[in-house]
């Protein structure tokens, strides 16, 4: 009885952590909303004057060339450019966009996870031993996994002959095996290749990320409510973020593009060296806010840059764009605060979580010694 007391304890404070979360939401929302509008209101200014660095300082002879009728396309061409981007700078199109790149995340996982199995799979078949003499012993680097140790009904849906997987367990024919005669060596080699792989490729997985099963919801949930759970809240404050970068990303880079159509600049940085500046990959030059200086001794096929000179590009960051406009730090420091007390939170529900866990298991853990105390299910 105390136990379960102290269990239900628990999960009011659960209730109340959520519901405190939930109240938060509001002031949470203004604080996203209040931020991508003061971002807004100053992003054509910002790409000016990054547009305007890298045509004055950077290309001033190519730019001083182009025809006036040029020049004022370019200028149109930039502020349609991110017009169209604004539109899409709000909270519900980001938290929408925070699960499509969810999405992308989880399927690129497991894209890699089935490249790995197909690539361990063939290499054990490249390095299969050659049958060996009767009599004569084998010394193989296989790992000692024998048929005493695979669950039945692996067996029944790996090896051949077997009988439909989806029998029920509970009927009296189950427990008969559903091929005839004991399986060859070839077939238990293939089982215990297969087993191999599938270990290699969980310890993979720990380094590479979590598997796509094990994912939980996006960002968002597909809805543009908040969650009320601290640990979900955080993730999603998390793909908000990365939203907001890749809308970013996507205008620097179209904002390129447009300027080497004009005739401005000469070269054009592919997105995934944008992306791997993001992530703090490359390092860069010091260069004025939003632009992007990049060493290049090599020669990137098909942009026309020569080797071992210098890019120079757009690339709007939000680091940079807080440093030139002081509503925008402001609204960070804001969004900041908001933050420390959701991640107060998610300690919180993490102890608590854990604390209920325990309780749950000490539960059973009586249960299992007086069965005949414990309650038929």
């Amino acid at each position: 009885m105390a136990d379960q007391s102290a269990q239900e304890a628990v999960q009011e404070r659960l209730s109340a952590l959520h519901a405190e979360l939930a109240q938060a939401h509001p002031e949470l929302y203004r604080h996203l909303a209040l931020y991508l509008q003061v971002l807004r209101d100053g992003l054509l200014a910002a790409v000016r004057q990054a547009c305007f660095h890298l045509a004055t300082q950077v290309h001033p002879l190519r730019y001083g060339a182009l025809p006036p009728e040029r020049r004022r396309k370019l200028q149109r061409r930039l502020e349609s450019l991110v017009q169209r981007i604004c539109s899409l700078l709000t909270v519900e199109q980001l938290a929408h966009l925070a699960v499509e790149l969810d999405e992308e995340r989880l399927q690129q996982q497991h894209d890699r996870h089935q490249r790995l199995i197909q690539a361990l799979e063939e290499r054990h078949r490249e390095q299969a031993p050659a049958p060996v003499p009767q009599g004569s012993v084998s010394l193989g680097m296989t790992l000692p996994i024998g048929a005493e140790l695979v669950d039945p009904g692996s067996l029944v849906t790996l090896l051949p002959g077997a009988g439909a997987p989806g029998r029920d367990s509970a009927s009296p024919e189950a427990d008969e095996p559903a091929f005839q005669g004991p399986p060859d060596q070839a077939d238990l080699s293939d089982l215990q290749a297969r087993q191999a792989v599938e270990a290699m490729v969980d310890a993979f997985t720990e380094v590479l990320g979590s598997s796509p099963s094990d994912a939980g919801p996006g960002p968002a949930d597909g809805s543009t409510l908040l969650p009320v759970e601290p640990m979900l809240m955080l993730r999603w404050l998390a793909g908000f973020e990365q939203a907001l970068v890749r809308r970013l990303r996507n205008l620097s880079h179209a904002i390129n593009v447009e300027l080497l159509r004009q005739g401005v600049s000469q070269a054009l940085l592919p997105m995934s060296l944008l992306d791997a500046v993001l992530q703090g990959q490359l390092e860069t030059q010091p260069a004025p806010a939003n632009l992007l200086r990049l060493p290049l001794p090599f020669q990137p096929e098909g942009h026309g840059v020569p080797a071992g000179l210098e890019a120079t590009a757009v690339l709007l960051r939000l680091a940079d764009l807080e440093m030139e406009m002081p509503p925008l730090r402001t609204c960070r420091r804001r969004l900041q605060q908001a933050q420390q007390q959701v991640r107060r939170m998610a300690r919180e529900s993490a102890r608590l979580q854990r604390r209920l866990a325990t309780l749950e298991a000490e539960q059973l853990w009586l249960q299992d010694l007086n069965p005949a105390s414990s309650p038929a299910p």
